[in-house]
């Protein structure tokens, strides 16, 4: 029984070395990304200094226009009211009005050529 245990002993403490060698054979090849993903960082935010003195203008800017959309959009919303006020209007005259003249054929005469 004593021999089983010490095989036991044994395998497992292989095993937890096999483990060991593993994790830092993973950590050693994970190493370049770590230091491409610090520089990849590092980059992001040279961007973001660079980029921030002109991101306030262009928002103020972006203001301004969505503030002149929305008027804009009211004045043609009150056009359009006021188009179809218009065209009911223009509709119940249709209805109400009946024209009764016929139309007549007025007469020219015989088309002739000049060169005759």
């Amino acid at each position: 029984m004593d021999a089983a245990v010490l095989i036991f002993n044994v395998g497992v403490g292989v095993g937890v070395l096999l483990v060991g060698a593993g994790l830092l054979l993973m950590a050693i090849r994970v190493l370049p990304l770590i230091n491409e993903t610090q520089a990849l960082v590092r980059q992001a935010r040279a961007v973001l200094d660079a980029a921030d003195p002109e991101i306030g203008p262009i928002l103020v800017h972006a203001r301004e226009v969505g503030a002149n959309v929305e008027l804009l959009s009211e004045d043609v919303a009150v056009k359009l009211d006021r188009l179809t006020d218009l065209m009911n209007a223009l509709q119940q005259t249709l209805e109400t009005v009946q024209v009764t003249a016929a139309p007549q054929r007025t007469s020219y005469g015989p088309v002739e050529s000049w060169d005759r």
